[in-house]
């Protein structure tokens, strides 16, 4: 079963108006336990990024202090995730919030990649695929997760999609034709799955993950369904 991004347009039309007065927008990140990681946020008007606007960056509920964005919207603050696992980051300006997720992990840890508009969603609807929600949430206590935006939809909206289908919580990160792998070897990290759509999982032939794919694409396991890729990697499925 092949997944048409191209469905997609429809949920971020709908989406257009939640997203046009956005004031803040955290990007996710991947660090390395106990290294400085920048973590970033843009805070924006109704249409472009506005600089000069106080962010305040909190970690699993505690702050770590505010800073000023730049003309180009953008604010930074360094942070060094002591802890391995997932963290809750929150963004706020004036009285715009959002949040996202740093993944922080220890040199050598094994990650699976999920391309989302390439394998978790039905064709001509927006809804998960069956099982999707079970398969992933089985994979994640056994692996890192870290989901893909790879297609036509902004990174504002796809989180908008994962939080209203209850999706397991895991960094959403761009793909930039396949930069975030080169990114996660050269911090030492492991590629170990890729799941999603054929220019994806071609972007990460040179690190030999095991892939799969609802379509086919050389060098993948083509798969029927999000059960079947459960049955492959011997899941627990609840």
């Amino acid at each position: 079963m092949k997944i048409p991004r191209i469905v997609f347009l429809l949920s971020a039309i709908l989406s257009l108006s939640s997203i046009a007065g956005a004031e803040v927008i955290f990007f996710d990140d991947i660090s390395l336990k106990g290294e400085p990681v920048m973590l970033k946020a843009v805070t924006k008007g109704k249409i472009f990024s506005k600089g000069g606007q106080m962010v305040e960056f909190s970690v699993d509920g505690k702050s770590i202090g505010k800073s000023l964005s730049g003309g180009d919207g953008a604010a930074f603050k360094e942070f060094r995730a002591e802890k391995s696992g997932l963290h809750k980051i929150s963004a706020v300006s004036g009285k715009d919030k959002d949040i996202g997720f740093l993944l922080s992990l220890k040199k050598g840890a094994e990650i699976l990649f999920i391309d989302i508009e390439g394998s978790m969603f039905q064709p001509m609807s927006g809804k998960p695929a069956k099982d999707s929600r079970k398969v992933i949430k089985a994979i994640a206590k056994r692996f890192p997760v870290v989901y893909l935006q790879a297609g036509i939809l902004d990174i504002r909206t796809l989180k908008k999609l994962l939080k209203e289908n209850e999706f397991t919580e895991a960094p959403l990160l761009p793909w930039r034709e396949g930069n975030v792998f080169e990114e996660a070897d050269k911090k030492g990290l492991k590629i170990k799955f890729v799941i999603g759509g054929k220019t994806v999982i071609e972007s990460a032939k040179e690190f030999k993950p095991k892939t799969f794919s609802f379509g086919e694409v050389e060098g993948a396991e083509e798969v029927r369904d999000w059960g079947e890729i459960g049955n492959k990697m011997r899941l627990v499925i609840k």
